[in-house]
């Protein structure tokens, strides 16, 4: 099963899923999605089979999005009611039932509160996520090497509730370390930081089978984030 989550920048992610339909993820989560009413057709070789967009009152523009481009069943938990920046779902892939969660997070006017959506949405949300497997992934726009503690307090968070990053696992890496970058300020390769994750219950870290992260030569000419892949191999 392939997962993947990309901030698209500022929409127009209608033409720009070319770049994404080779790779045809299970589950995509996209963050910064145009409003889709409207589109029929997307950009590429083949069309998503399921799509989500949450509207958001603090980006009307802009907001998450959930596709697939296989036959994985995923369901909006939250509609008709959704959460724009932690937004859940329920999915099945061949035999295997599991729950996801897409992440956005973004600045608000109350300095306490910046990019701390994914803290109050697992916190709230804890009974929920302990019930089945759930994969948290998305922009999380934090990182360990950053001010404050954001980060800190989120990996205490999702290490209490047994969810382990695929990336730091699959490259043996710290956190505030990351050699990969999966985002470049102002759409720039010499401003580089890792800000998207995919956590997943400790008891799927034995079906990791593979991690990428997009290169900016690759992906920097449509978005300042490249894709996080996490591909997952049931027995």
């Amino acid at each position: 099963m392939r997962l993947m989550t990309w901030n698209c920048r500022v929409g127009g992610f209608r033409k720009k899923s070319a770049h994404i339909a080779p790779y045809r993820p299970d589950v995509l989560a996209v963050q910064e999605v145009e409003p889709l009413d409207r589109v029929k057709v997307f950009a590429g070789e083949v069309q998503p089979t399921f799509r989500d967009r949450a509207h958001c009152e603090q980006y009307p523009t802009r907001s998450i999005g959930l596709f697939s481009y296989t036959h994985t069943n995923v369901k909006p938990v939250d509609y008709p009611d959704p959460a724009f920046s932690f937004r859940r779902f329920e999915a099945s892939h061949e035999s295997h039932c599991f729950q996801l969660v897409a992440v956005w997070t973004y600045a608000t006017k109350i300095r306490k509160n910046f990019y701390r959506q994914a803290h109050k949405g697992l916190t709230e949300n804890s009974e929920w996520i302990g019930k089945v497997p759930t994969v948290i992934m998305g922009d999380f726009n934090q990182n360990l090497s950053f001010r404050g503690d954001g980060m800190k307090t989120l990996l205490e968070i999702t290490n209490s509730m047994g969810l382990v990053s695929a990336y730091h696992h699959f490259f043996h890496e710290e956190f505030g370390k990351e050699t990969r970058p999966t985002h470049y300020h102002h759409g720039k390769e010499e401003n580089p930081f890792h800000l998207d994750y995919c956590f997943l219950p400790k008891a799927w870290i034995p079906m990791i089978e593979r991690v990428e992260v997009g290169t900016y030569s690759e992906w920097g000419q449509i978005s300042d984030h490249v894709p996080l892949i996490v591909d997952l191999r049931f027995p």
